[in-house]
């Protein structure tokens, strides 16, 4: 069984609902810290994938085949995107294009990219068999992932519900994993304390 761990970043955000760490060099400074915690403290195979163009110039004495850095410019490569204020859509849309990197795995987790999880492997020991999985708190979705073979109906970039815009992605996320029976709910994961991006809030677990 093998996990790959999708990190999403917007270093540039258009305008969207819901952003309180707005000053670029801080969300740098923020995702760097994770970014690094995450090649020294695991094994998994790491993909970053950035959705407003900025390039980590920092991490690609990095790269290798287990640590990718994936940028889009979502203002030039994803032009319906332009006055959606929803981030929901933007992470959807970033990570239904990665698709081709992440196929000869067997589930996709997807984590914020401004959180490190300790020792998150040995929360990954009951897989087998697992259809999606997401973390100890409703309606939350820093933590969220799917067997590979649910990806194209797990991550696809609509942002409907029963035919009605939604722009909400906890909402998405939420309506997604209820089409499913065998789901993985992680315990309550213990971080360092780590600063929201959307709201002015530090959060001790995920």
């Amino acid at each position: 069984m093998s996990v790959v761990i999708v990190l999403t970043t917007t270093v540039y955000p258009q305008y969207k609902c819901f952003i309180y760490q707005s000053n670029y060099m801080e969300k740098i400074k923020s995702y760097l810290k994770s970014i690094h915690q995450w090649i020294e403290h695991t094994l998994l195979p790491i993909i970053v994938v950035e959705n407003s163009g900025y390039t980590f110039p920092e991490l690609k004495h990095l790269e290798s085949d287990r640590f990718r850095i994936v940028t889009f410019n979502e203002s030039i490569d994803a032009p319906h995107l332009v006055g959606n204020n929803s981030k929901g859509a933007s992470e959807l849309w970033s990570i239904k294009n990665i698709k081709k990197y992440i196929l000869s795995f067997d589930y996709i987790i997807k984590i914020t990219g401004r959180y490190f999880i300790p020792n998150f492997e040995k929360w990954l020991t009951q897989l087998n068999e697992i259809d999606v999985v997401s973390q100890n708190t409703p309606l939350r979705c820093e933590v969220i992932g799917c067997n590979i073979k649910h990806f194209d109906y797990f991550f696809n970039d609509s942002i409907l519900i029963n035919g009605k815009e939604c722009n909400h992605i906890e909402f998405l996320y939420q309506h997604r994993l209820n089409h499913f029976d065998k789901t993985l709910i992680f315990p309550e994961m213990p971080i360092e304390p780590t600063c929201m991006g959307g709201i002015e809030k530090i959060l001790h677990s995920l």
